[in-house]
């Protein structure tokens, strides 16, 4: 039997935004404990990608194990590989940003662990063509993807035993396949197992190579897996019996085979990732399909031939598969672009300040370094998108986003006379092919669909680095249907992968499955009939009353000293009684330079009409819990932020985030009646399906009695103060 080489690649990430105890919990339950382990088996060689946040939480609160790997560095055990610091899916982020986190990472590495890496990690694996040239004008020599990616170019599963040359424009990039069947063997499956796959390869020939490249979080944190690999222990099995096996089974790293043995040949890979992620990627419908195709595939015994040839979507149909993730994605394009017109403007002041010698102005250099720092984290991926984890319906993942782009827009602004205006700028920017409004100013920054209904689709409070309509509407899962036969409890088998059996962690979460029909975000007009109350609007069956949601409003930019805004024109038919009544509805939307925004509406009737009329705000939070957020209703009554509510009159409401010392305040302009409840989703994430608080609904409404030709008004103001300053 010939020799066959094994890579062992261990990928250890944790988002930007994600709460200290987790990291502190990831680090004891599997960085730990796995570094514990392989330092007691010298000969056994590893590959390490960690994630810069990762790595920044490390340096600051366990340094002592960084060190400890800088020593495995140093004896050879292991290689460093670089990645995009932040984790970006490089395809979704500008080529000079992309450029710019490897570079960062890079040059991290090689301070803390004076090695400089060649090879480097790519964020799930996302790959597109073009990324090729990208990745190896950075520096970088290699990449592994997975070998589904490698099939669906064509190439056969005898074919990815080595690595592959690729290019982009001429410029080349070396790719190694990772094996789909090691990843779901480690660490599910006993070492024998391993070891029996491994030599079938073995038995194939020489200079043969099979590489395990996933997640560091399957040893420890994945649900049951801690008891597995260190308790009951399999790593220590699995260690052994790799240095048992070492006449037939070689344990080399990514850099040593390459100096070692030639590429295999060229390859041109589609665009792709891993086999779960395309999945997930695909609209519901048609994911829903795709399961019933690829079941029956295994059924009749046809996936291992026939697999190949079905794709599913690609990392970016996320941006059209939830609004939430494309308007993120615009707002992160927007700011990027903002940090290098800077960039430029700070060369050129520099150039004119030092004439002509192509100095940049330090000072506004380090503005736009700070700038383009939070930038980058504000593009981590795992915010934008949704697997088996929960992903962007994780409140506090999206708030970190925002929460980073709005830093890097204070940064480049502090830097620049003060300036008291409003914008108004009329762009498509969320590539819908409808162009938005988008007022800004140095307070607040308030974003318009007048194509969808008039929304305000972006709140961002930027003293608190706050998008208070940074919220996640329920969208139709494909897997909400498991919701009615999963188990409630806690998972606990420990030798299953997350990708399998889930369980519910608590009981009516089938209840909340309904979809939504428009983004859960603000100024969402409603002409109701009467006798509509909270629990129909609390229910997103409720949603079939709403004829304007999505509505086209024509639209003009308003502007006078001291504000700017847009105002909205709608003419439509609604129900009333057993016939229809035409209206038209005029709101205006108005930004000041105090930070203040104004909505006022004026509803005039051309028949008799008899009805409500409610405006939907719903406000992100990060928890609806008591001792977090509060609602103060006509400054003296307190209402919970995680119950519903149905107040008969209300001048004005303050919503109080603890968390962000922050608060909202809505002043109604007189006594309406005003609907609220909290806005919770269903979702699935790698411990079961569990129900997520998105934050609270709240609903103003005024009952309209108007004859034909008739006008009604209304209007309210949203502005907000640091907490004890209201």
């Amino acid at each position: 039997m010939s020799c066959v080489t094994l890579i062992l690649c261990i990928h250890d990430h944790q988002p930007v935004g994600n709460l200290d105890g987790v990291f502190e919990h990831a680090y004891r339950s599997s960085y730990l404990p796995f570094l514990d382990r392989i330092e007691n088996y010298p000969e056994i060689k590893f590959v390490l990608h960690t994630t810069g946040p990762l790595l920044e939480w490390l340096d600051a609160n366990a340094p002592e194990y960084v060190e400890r790997v800088s020593a495995l560095v140093a004896r050879g055990q292991v290689e460093i590989l670089t990645g995009a610091f932040y984790e970006p899916i490089l395809p979704g982020i500008p080529e000079r940003d992309a450029k710019g986190q490897i570079e960062l990472s890079t040059d991290y590495i090689e301070r803390r662990f004076g090695v400089r890496p060649r090879g480097m990690w790519l964020a799930e694996r996302v790959w597109e063509p073009g990324i090729a040239e990208v990745i190896a004008e950075s520096g970088v020599e290699y990449v592994a993807l997975d070998d589904y990616e490698f099939r669906l170019a064509g190439l056969p599963d005898d074919d990815l035993g080595g690595y592959f040359m690729t290019e982009d424009h001429g410029v080349p990039l070396k790719v190694f396949p990772i094996s789909k069947r090691l990843r779901y063997l480690i660490p599910f499956a006993e070492p024998s197992e391993t070891l029996d796959h491994l030599r079938l390869l073995a038995e194939r020939g020489d200079d043969l190579v099979a590489v395990f490249g996933d997640d560091g979080e399957k040893f420890g944190v994945w649900p049951g897996t801690h008891k597995h690999v260190y308790v009951d222990g399999w790593l220590d099995r699995f260690l052994q019996a790799l240095g048992e096996n070492s006449d037939w089974l070689e344990l080399s790293t990514f850099a040593e085979f390459i100096d070692s043995v030639p590429a295999r040949g060229r390859v041109y890979l589609p665009s792709s990732s891993y086999p779960e992620m395309m999945e997930w990627a695909l609209p519901t419908v048609a994911r829903r399909e795709y399961h019933l195709f690829i079941g029956r595939l295994k059924r009749q015994g046809w996936e291992e031939r026939w697999g190949a040839f079905v794709s599913g979507g690609t990392w970016k149909g996320f941006l059209s598969k939830y609004d939430e993730a494309n308007h993120m994605a615009r707002k992160m394009y927007r700011v990027s672009g903002k940090v290098e017109n800077a960039a430029s403007d700070a060369v050129t002041r520099g150039r004119a300040d030092a004439g002509n010698q192509g100095v940049a102005d330090h000072s506004a250099k380090a503005v736009v370094a700070a700038a383009k720092e939070a930038l980058w984290k504000g593009q981590c991926n795992c915010a934008y998108w949704h697997g088996v984890f929960g992903g962007i319906y994780l409140p506090h993942l999206r708030a970190a986003i925002y929460q980073h782009l709005i830093r890097a827009e204070n940064l480049l602004d502090a830097g620049r006379e003060s300036k008291l205006e409003v914008s108004a700028e009329v762009v498509d920017h969320d590539l819908d092919g409808n162009q938005e409004v988008l007022l800004e100013s140095k307070e607040v920054n308030a974003y318009v669909h007048p194509s969808r209904g008039g929304m305000v689709f972006e709140l961002d409070l930027r003293r608190a680095e706050w998008n208070v309509l940074a919220t996640m509407a329920r969208h139709e899962e494909a897997y909400h249907h498991a919701l009615e036969n999963s188990s409630l409890g806690e998972r606990n088998d420990e030798t299953v992968s997350i990708h399998d059996a889930m369980v519910a962690k608590e009981t009516g979460l089938s209840e909340l499955v309904h979809p939504d029909a428009y983004p859960r975000v603000g100024a969402i007009d409603h002409i109701l009939p009467v006798g509509v109350g909270l629990s129909e609007m609390r229910d997103p069956a409720g949603s079939d009353l709403v004829p304007l949601g999505g509505e086209r409003y024509e639209f003009e930019v308003v502007r006078c000293e001291g504000s700017a805004g847009v105002k909205l024109v709608v003419r439509a038919g609604v129900p009333n009684g057993s016939g229809t009544v035409p209206i038209e509805l005029t709101k205006t939307v108005r930004l000041d330079t105090a930070g203040r925004l104004r909505v006022s509406w004026s509803l005039r009737a051309e028949g008799t009409l008899d009805a409500v009329f409610a405006s939907e705000w719903t406000l992100a939070l990060l928890t609806g819990h008591p001792d977090y957020a509060e609602l103060v209703q006509d400054d003296d009554c307190m209402i919970r932020a995680d119950s519903s509510h149905e107040l008969e009159s209300c001048r004005h409401l303050a919503v109080k985030d603890r968390i962000r010392r922050e608060v909202v305040r809505m002043d109604f302009g007189g006594e309406v009646g005003v609907w609220i409840h909290p806005l919770e989703t269903a979702s699935q994430s790698e411990s079961g399906f569990e129900k997520v608080y998105q934050g609270i609904t709240i609903l103003p409404h005024w009952r309209v009695s108007l004859a034909a030709g008739e006008t009604a008004a209304f209007e309210m103001t949203l502005d907000s103060a640091a907490l004890g300053e209201e």
